[in-house]
């Protein structure tokens, strides 16, 4: 089962040096807004709230986000931060978080779940959430995807790794399963 982590930071508590509010740029926005606009970013660890500028902290999110996820073989699941730059504004303060694996054919739905923006025009999101092994297995490729009105505003591919169950073939049979 995925469970929804409440949000890390809200877009509004996302603030640059200069003023510039994640979501909201300035008019000459040359900041993560415009350089990730349609991607979600992953990372195994929270994703920075500041930086000297917008290049730094640009650089920052470049540098944390990864695409492959190792297990954590004593909780058995993958825990997930991702930070999501809308390629447009939403209609409505919800969107739709999406999890498809796409190892099979066709891509197959994993999980869905809702996350609310802190108000109209927001165009960015943090968050993160939990995957758990009995529910979407091991060494899958899947893509988190975000969406409004069944239109997709951000998307992000990434696998996840771990060491599949592995079985002997023996099998025990008691004295009367042979009679």
């Amino acid at each position: 089962m995925v469970r929804r982590i409440v949000p890390l930071l809200t877009a509004l508590a996302l603030l640059l040096a200069g003023g510039t509010v994640l979501g909201k740029p300035k008019a000459s926005a040359s900041g993560p807004e415009k350089k990730f606009a349609g991607k979600v970013l992953l990372s195994d660890k929270r994703f920075p709230t500041s930086a000297k500028s917008p290049a730094a902290y640009t650089a920052a999110l470049k540098k944390q986000s990864k695409s492959r996820f190792q297990e954590d073989k004593d909780k058995q699941q993958w825990k997930i931060h991702f930070a999501a730059f809308l390629k447009k504004t939403p209609p409505d303060i919800e969107v739709k978080v999406r999890i498809l694996d796409m190892s099979t054919r066709p891509a197959t739905l994993v999980t869905t779940f809702e996350h609310f923006l802190e108000n109209r025009g927001q165009r960015a999101l943090v968050s993160s959430f939990t995957l758990e092994r009995a529910q979407v297995g091991v060494n899958r490729n899947l893509v988190v995807q975000i969406e409004a009105g069944g239109v997709a505003l951000a998307t992000g591919k990434f696998a996840i790794i771990g060491e599949p169950e592995r079985y002997t073939g023996e099998v025990d049979f008691t004295d009367e399963q042979t009679r």
